[in-house]
């Protein structure tokens, strides 16, 4: 064929819509291989297989089930033209679609260009494409371009979603579409007012300002799903993305799983290699709320590869993989991973892309990791930097919050926790949890679930013996809201009041049991902030001889005490209820405030003192703080 002709050929191929330019392009390679010229397509492609045919009818049919090219003849001029080493015919047939679009635009075919852009993923252009080569694809167009086109608006929105720029996103949103955008609701119920994809990115931006989804929302919202067709895999998987972080947010561990495995399947679909990545991200994250390591390093593998197929650079997905392996490392013994990720990656990773369920786990872990390697105040201090992003909810507020309580329950500093507990305005409070017995066992939201474990473990630290204590914390072990690491807690705490209340044979049960579990799946972190009722427990030979027996719940103990550094000669001399009377008084509680925090009498108090200033071989409240703090003990 004359050069130029195939030339021209080619390029008329180029302005086909992308499904119809790949389905000609098989056809063509199986015509070049002396085959019948025709193929069978599957449901998903036959859409596009009659717009080809009817793009192209004197070269190409549609029928039975089956696209054909007509003649011989047609067969060979396509394949020279598109397939066959034509010079520049290869290098035309992979044309980057970025490129296509600016060239398009610079001609001031603005249509072209528009139609181009949808074929390569629209609103989702920049998980194909890039974050850089979308800003600049869109910063290419005329306003008047921008304001006719509704899609324009969503692509920008959505580059500001994934800059980490909420506010702005909504400001896009609010200008384009009205106030009524401020409203989820009122946009889902506005089928007749708004299009299917302003309604689904709606839904989309809510997940980044962490809104809560009720019933009836969420039932609106499978409505809307039944709009998209079934082969529309894109926006599909986008619907279930969105969904899947609303059953994180809600603990619904089981029903995230199906809706990840629907996310993942239109996502692969779609070859939307970015999108693959952050389903499997989700993946780790409720691998890691049920306590399965092995999983969880399973999902974070297969996240790695998914980021690999991206054909752009992005590093701020590479920070979230990072995270990812720093959490792994960290549940595994490793914990220098993730302090390097938080000195080295947190500002950058703060700043970009917020996703609530990502932010969670880095709350989650990066405090707990630099309380333990570096210090309370350094944990703190990270907490607070999370508080002045601009998206902030009241549920991320009191996720912050119940961080900060954890790690300073963790180190001894109650009485500040305490504090802490009681600025969170909620119906769980003190006085609540203390008269709740099958209340507990009916607890929903997480954020009451979390209160009522945070009071109860302070009544544990203070009031061992006190009546109902153990019945408290059956029921709300009982709770079917309460996820396997928690439950893993609830039962180390209900076998230190069963040896407390001198019960030695349902102590050791438990506590075998617990140890067994966590030998088992791997993850051993949520026990580290109790690891003093562990030693407690370990400290009575009736329950440590039967615990010991055993080579696996040996290896737990070993690797628990390893991971916190503590040996046997570490321990501290000092008996439990002296180590109380200390943290409080570390915390610059009177002998009067103590006496009442432990209902115990002044005398007893400075009894107990005396004690610790025996056996640290000092005289002042000050020289006894400051020694434990030396040692460790605080």
């Amino acid at each position: 064929m004359h050069e130029v002709a195939s030339k021209v050929i080619a390029d008329l191929v180029e302005l086909l819509p992308d499904g119809e330019r790949r389905l000609l392009l098989r056809l063509c390679a199986i015509a070049g291989e002396g085959g019948e010229a025709a193929m069978t397509v599957s449901r998903r492609e036959r859409a596009a297989a009659a717009g080809l045919a009817a793009s192209l009818p004197s070269a190409v049919r549609w029928q039975g089930g089956e696209l054909q090219l007509v003649s011989r003849d047609a067969a060979n001029v396509l394949h020279a033209a598109v397939v066959a080493d034509t010079p520049g015919a290869g290098d035309r047939s992979a044309r980057d679609p970025v490129a296509m679009i600016r060239m398009a635009q610079d001609r001031g075919e603005f249509a072209r260009a528009l139609a181009l852009f949808e074929e390569n993923g629209g609103i989702y252009f920049i998980h194909y494409h890039g974050n850089d080569a979308c800003l600049d694809v869109l910063n290419r167009f005329p306003q008047e371009v921008v304001e006719a086109e509704e899609m324009l608006t969503l692509a920008l929105a959505m580059h500001a979603l994934k800059a980490g720029n909420v506010t702005h996103a909504r400001l896009l949103m609010v200008r384009r579409f009205g106030d009524d955008m401020l409203s989820l609701e009122t946009v889902i119920r506005g089928r007749g007012r708004y299009s299917l994809a302003v309604r689904q990115f709606r839904f989309l931006m809510a997940i980044y300002e962490d809104h809560t989804v009720s019933n009836t929302l969420r039932a609106l919202l499978f409505d809307m799903l039944a709009e998209f067709p079934i082969d529309d895999h894109l926006h599909r998987g986008g619907f279930y993305n969105s969904m899947l972080a609303v059953c994180l947010q809600r603990h619904e561990l089981n029903e995230a799983e199906e809706i990840a495995k629907r996310a993942h399947h239109h996502y692969r679909e779609a070859e939307a290699h970015l999108l693959v990545f952050y389903i499997e991200l989700h993946r780790v994250v409720f691998s890691l709320r049920r306590g399965m390591l092995a999983e969880a390093e399973r999902w974070v593998s297969q996240a790695r590869e998914a980021l690999g197929r991206v054909r752009f650079d992005t590093p701020t997905d590479q920070r979230l993989l990072n995270l990812l392996d720093g959490v792994v490392a960290y549940e595994k013994g490793e914990p220098e991973h993730l302090v390097r990720f938080v000195a080295e990656e947190f500002d950058k990773f703060a700043y970009g892309e917020i996703w609530p369920t990502v932010v969670e786990l880095a709350l989650v872990y990066c405090s707990r990791v630099v309380s333990r390697q570096v210090g309370l105040g350094a944990a703190i201090s990270f907490l607070d930097k999370w508080r002045v992003q601009e998206w902030r909810s009241r549920r991320f507020n009191l996720a912050i919050t119940m961080r900060e309580v954890e790690i300073l329950q963790s180190a001894n500093r109650w009485q500040s926790a305490a504090d802490r507990l009681m600025t969170v305005q909620s119906r769980i409070n003190l006085t609540w949890v203390e008269s709740a017995e099958e209340a507990l066992a009916r607890l929903v939201d997480p954020i009451e679930i979390e209160l009522a474990m945070a009071w109860l473990r302070h009544l544990i630290q203070h009031q061992p013996r006190r009546p109902f204590l153990r019945d408290q914390v059956e029921m709300l072990s009982r709770n079917e809201n309460i996820g396997e690491r928690e439950r893993g807690r609830l039962r180390l705490w209900a076998a230190y009041l069963a040896r407390t209340h001198r019960d030695v044979t349902r102590a050791r049960h438990l506590f075998s049991e617990l140890l067994e579990d966590v030998a088992r799946i791997g993850i051993i972190t949520h026990l580290l902030g109790d690891i003093g009722l562990v030693d407690a427990l370990l400290d009575d030979k009736r329950i440590a001889a039967h615990v010991l027996s055993s080579p696996d719940r040996r290896g737990t103990v070993r690797k628990l005490h390893l991971f916190t550094h503590r040996r046997e000669t570490e321990r501290t001399p000092l008996t439990r209820q002296e180590l109380r009377v200390l943290r409080l008084v570390a915390e610059g509680a009177t002998n009067k405030f103590v006496a009442r925090q432990l209902r115990l009498s002044e005398v007893t108090v400075k009894f107990h003192l005396t004690n610790v200033y025996r056996k640290m071989g000092c005289a002042k409240r000050a020289e006894a703080v400051a020694g434990a703090r030396s040692l460790g003990w605080l």
